[in-house]
């Protein structure tokens, strides 16, 4: 199993250009999510939100959102999971945080409760550190394993039973990941 890896240039520029153009265009089908860490209660703050474009579900039937990015995304899905020997995807979401005032931190997290591997790809260069902390139990209090700054076209990649996180930027407009799991 893959502990922490990070790729930087993982597409091809013109690749990785065309995807920002696609998925920042203001016709993007979002969606608003008043809760940006799914199955994480305590999350009244009213700066916890974000945006969501499900692209692959396990739990959909056939998997694939029907959709034109989920069409656009499948050769870059296929490729993140032939650079990680996965068996296959199981999850896969765009996410948008914007920007805010102070530096809001989200709840820590796995993505999903079995085995598998996270990546997450960045789509623009933004602030808003991802942090992967060193435990894999929840925890009162976590510790700092290693933060990533989201940098156009890095591709990180992780145990996903490594509790992690994000924060929303403060000095860019937005923050935009392609979160995906796979086993």
């Amino acid at each position: 199993m893959i502990d922490v890896q990070i790729i930087d240039d993982f597409l091809t520029p013109t690749y990785a250009d065309f995807l920002e153009n696609q998925i920042q265009d203001r016709n993007f089908p979002w969606f608003f999510n008043s809760v940006t860490t799914d199955g994480v209660e305590n999350q009244s703050n009213l700066n916890h939100h974000g945006f969501v474009s499900v692209v692959y579900d396990v739990k959909l039937d056939g998997g694939w959102v029907n959709s034109p990015i989920s069409i656009m995304l499948r050769p870059f899905l296929f490729q993140i999971q032939d650079t990680i020997h996965a068996k296959k995807l199981m999850r896969s979401r765009i996410d948008m945080t914007v920007c805010n005032s102070s530096r809001v931190l989200h709840s820590p997290h796995q993505d999903l409760d079995c085995d598998h591997i996270t990546t997450i790809y960045y789509v623009n260069d933004s602030d808003g550190y991802t942090l992967l902390y060193n435990e894999k139990e929840r925890s009162d209090q976590y510790t700092i394993m290693k933060k990533v700054t989201p940098k156009k076209n890095r591709l990180l990649i992780f145990d996903g039973a490594y509790y992690h996180t994000g924060h929303s930027p403060m000095q860019h407009k937005n923050r935009i990941l392609i979160n995906s799991n796979f086993s």
